[in-house]
């Protein structure tokens, strides 16, 4: 379950129907989808390309949901690990304030990552995101991503642009 913290005054919010309303409130979509359907061998490492595709038919009803109520065409899973080549440069993508003009729709398989966000209206929030949380950030919605210590995660990425989102860099 997802964990918030209050950016400029470092309220934490745990409790699950209080961290559904936060994010609702600035204007982000979150379910929990739960992962009792991810195969126990893919859980906590690095997945080859046939095994990607394991996970995306594990979640293969969520997906479909999703793409039929909101129009998305295409789905993938992205892995992230302290070994992975070049993770620094790629972190370096995600980790300054940005916008997308489509929406990113993520849903975490394993390990976790923030996703800081600034609504037009309200205060700034870090949502920590752990395996079964999904997400949906709004198309031109200010926020930038970063990954825990730990430097791990795996999720499921959908996208309405097959060839997958751009992120247009803002102060």
């Amino acid at each position: 379950m997802a964990t918030i913290t209050v950016i400029e005054t470092g309220l934490v919010i745990r409790e699950p129907a209080k961290v559904a309303q936060a994010l609702a409130a600035a204007g982000v979509t979150y379910e929990v989808w739960g992962t009792g359907r991810m195969p126990k061998d893919l859980r906590a490492r690095d997945l080859a390309d046939t095994e990607k595709l394991a996970v995306l038919t594990a979640f293969d009803a969520d997906i479909a949901r999703i793409k039929r109520e909101r129009g998305y065409v295409t789905a993938d899973v992205v892995t992230l690990y302290p070994d992975t080549p070049n993770l620094a440069e790629l972190l370096a993508k995600f980790d300054q304030p940005h916008v997308h003009h489509d929406p990113e729709v993520r849903f975490v398989v394993q390990g976790r990552g923030v996703f800081e966000l600034y609504p037009t209206q309200g205060p700034a929030l870090a949502a920590e995101l752990h395996p079964g949380d999904f997400i949906t950030v709004p198309a031109d919605y200010r926020h930038l991503f970063r990954l825990c210590e730990d430097r791990q995660i795996t999720a499921i990425r959908l996208f309405s642009d097959p060839a997958g989102w751009v992120a247009h860099y803002v102060a």
